[in-house]
């Protein structure tokens, strides 16, 4: 299992990734959920000296990934900062995916 170098309460079921790019100074972890329908990537990227992270949310359909939502707030500085927009989206996909299966349910 790969550990989480963000420290966040991932979903059961949820898996990570990471991958880096040496060449373009830049990586990504990958949280996937477990139907494989939805991915919050957290990207990190160096410009100059400086270190930066964005958050967006992917969708799954027909077999490729969609971006659903495009950098949750700005380019983050901040690990924290990055920190908590990820699980703000991790439990946002989790509590939609309840609801649709309640009412998929009723």
């Amino acid at each position: 299992m790969t550990t989480d170098p963000f420290s966040l309460s991932v979903p059961g079921g949820w898996r990570i990734s990471i991958e880096t790019d040496v060449d373009d100074s830049s990586g990504r972890v990958i949280y996937e959920s477990p139907d494989e329908d939805y991915r919050v990537v957290i990207t990190e990227f160096a410009r100059g000296l400086a270190l930066y992270w964005w958050v967006d949310i992917f969708a799954s359909a027909g077999g490729e990934w969609h971006r659903r939502e495009v950098g949750l707030g700005d380019s983050f500085r901040d690990t924290d900062a990055v920190a908590a927009a990820a699980q703000d989206a991790l439990d946002g996909l989790t509590q939609r995916t309840r609801s649709l299966e309640t009412l998929l349910e009723d």
